[in-house]
């Protein structure tokens, strides 16, 4: 009968809850980081969070571990401008939240259940680093920070070592600003572009474009003629800043992916095209 092809009474249900959670999860990121913004304004996303940790700092002189008044959810959050990086728990104790700021020189090592990490460069400008630890309620959330923490760091430490390779930049008579992430990122779709409108041309024999999506490229190549002048100014340490900001945003990989997509498919249809040619040779 009929009623037999539908779905069980709870299949709806089940649906309903799983899109009310994800709507949950989505305003309960926004308005954390909101709250973020509020404490460093210079926050414009959140990379990975833990639901609950407690701080503890190691006392030198009794060698033991102190519980102090922070407790509450941690977040690494990535920022417009240095460092990009900071960790950040939002204290539910007391008004003083922790924040520590994710450098190449930054040490952690994990000791189940705690997360122990310090700073190497405060101990290299002679003040002393202290030891602090967090104890973390759901040890997968642990490892899930300190595996992306130790990505971000190999990352920094890459770049600083790019750096320090490099010839100090000569003196230009006009300054430039750093440019944004956004910048970055539209300078390599713009060179994304180029490649994809290069295989585009091999393929004039195919079906023409209509005449709105002719409009479409033209508008598109203006903005990448204004995106790939940018890329005279970026140099290897901007642009990896940059990408290592982007890279988790997810709009930003949707747009890599269609670039990719478009030149792979052109890629393909030529190569078909060209088995025909040959057939038809043959013939």
């Amino acid at each position: 009968t009929y009623h037999t092809c539908l779905p069980p009474p709870h299949h709806h249900h089940h649906c309903y809850s799983v899109m009310a959670a994800t709507i949950n999860a989505e305003n309960r990121r926004k308005a954390n980081l909101r709250s973020l913004q509020r404490i460093d304004s210079n926050i414009v996303d959140l990379a990975i969070t833990a639901t609950h940790v407690v701080l503890y700092e190691f006392d030198n002189s009794k060698r033991t571990w102190e519980r102090k008044n922070v407790e509450g959810s941690l977040f690494v959050a990535k920022r417009s401008d240095a460092p990009r990086f900071k960790l950040v728990v939002l204290n539910r104790s007391s008004t003083e939240n922790l924040e520590v700021p994710i450098t190449a020189s930054f040490q952690m090592q994990v000791n189940d259940p705690y997360m122990m990490f310090r700073d190497s460069a405060a101990s290299k400008g002679g003040s002393e680093e202290k030891i602090r630890g967090i104890w973390f309620h759901d040890s997968n959330e642990r490892g899930s920070v300190v595996s992306y923490l130790e990505n971000v760091v190999k990352s920094l430490a890459k770049i600083e070592e790019m750096e320090k390779a490099q010839p100090p930049p000569t003196q230009s008579s006009q300054k430039t600003e750093a440019p944004s992430p956004t910048d970055a990122g539209a300078a390599l779709l713009a060179t994304l572009n180029l490649g994809a409108k290069n295989n585009n041309q091999s393929t004039q024999h195919q079906k023409s474009e209509s005449s709105q999506e002719r409009q479409d490229d033209q508008k598109q190549s203006a903005r990448n003629s204004s995106a790939a002048s940018h890329n005279l100014v970026l140099d290897k340490k901007s642009l990896q800043l940059s990408l290592l900001s982007l890279i988790q945003d997810e709009r930003f990989l949707d747009l890599i992916h269609a670039q990719y997509l478009k030149v792979v498919h052109s890629r393909a249809a030529r190569q078909q095209s060209n088995q025909n040619g040959n057939s038809s040779g043959k013939k």
